[in-house]
């Protein structure tokens, strides 16, 4: 029988997001009367700066959109993938491995993370859940935090042989 089953995992907007928002809207609003003054003098360096404040407003849109991150864990068949959805608008696969190749699997503190990998947290900065620390192969041992709830916990632990502490 096939098993599948999605976790949806949500977040609130930090106050760094807030800022970059703000901040991306007060430059487009700057930009708009810049241009605006560049057109009715004809001035050229008016003009530039409409030019600058439109750059800024694209590269804090583009580092806004990155600090708002959901995840979703979308478990099929023994196949754990998380996804992490970026300001409610892309969507990038982070991590996707079969939970019978996990080299371990348990509570953070109770598994031993070998000194020296990388690891990686795939939950919301505001997530108060139980952490679970995943050590797998992927160019290297590497270690990744989740935080799953009791549905996807019961499915790891059905495929898993090396099984949950």
């Amino acid at each position: 029988m096939d098993k599948f089953y999605e976790q949806f995992l949500t977040t609130s907007q930090s106050g760094t997001y807030k800022l970059l928002k703000n901040l991306t809207y007060a430059s487009i609003v700057l930009a708009v009367i810049y241009f605006i003054q560049s057109v009715i003098t004809l001035n050229v360096s008016v003009f530039v700066f409409a030019v600058i404040s439109i750059a800024v407003a694209f590269l804090m849109s583009r580092l806004r959109d990155k600090q708002y991150k959901e995840y979703e864990y979308i478990f099929t068949n023994g196949n754990l993938q998380i996804d992490v959805i970026y300001n409610q608008k892309k969507r990038k696969t982070v991590f996707d491995c079969d939970v019978k190749n996990f080299l371990d699997f348990g509570k953070e503190g109770e598994v031993k993370i070998p000194q020296g990998i990388k690891t990686v947290e795939l939950f919301p900065w505001d997530n108060k859940n139980e952490k679970y620390v995943i050590i797998y192969e992927d160019k290297g041992k590497m270690a990744a935090y989740i935080t799953p709830d009791e549905e996807t916990l019961k499915l790891i632990k059905i495929y898993n042989v090396r099984g949950i502490r």
